[in-house]
């Protein structure tokens, strides 16, 4: 039988310091850390989200709790090597289009 998953979401915890980010351990998964940024990928519940948020932000080492949106991204890529091409083939054609006008202003000039 299958089970009904939680749908999940992330939120993006920017924090003062990482020495806490152990603490954030309580209110979710913790996916990703950087140090370097002092940031944290924080994944919970979409039903918990909005008390999570409240709670985090609440917290003394908590700079900003922002909502991530790579949930919002399309997670396949079908038909964009087709839509590069297309594009990439107008440019193309812009380009020789700008280099023929160029070319007969100068052979104007020139008679």
């Amino acid at each position: 039988m299958l089970e009904s998953q939680n749908e999940r979401t992330s939120l993006v915890v920017w924090v003062y310091t990482t020495k806490y980010i152990n603490k954030l351990k309580r209110y979710g998964l913790v996916h990703y850390v950087s140090k370097k940024m002092n940031y944290a990928i924080l994944y919970i519940d979409k039903k918990d989200k909005e008390s999570v948020q409240q709670n985090l932000t609440k917290q003394h080492f908590v700079k900003k709790v922002e909502e991530s949106h790579q949930c919002d991204m399309p997670k396949t890529f079908d038909g964009v090597l087709d839509e590069v091409r297309v594009l990439a083939a107008q440019r193309i054609k812009e380009e020789e289009s700008k280099e023929i006008s160029i070319f007969n202003q100068l052979s104007s000039g020139w008679n």
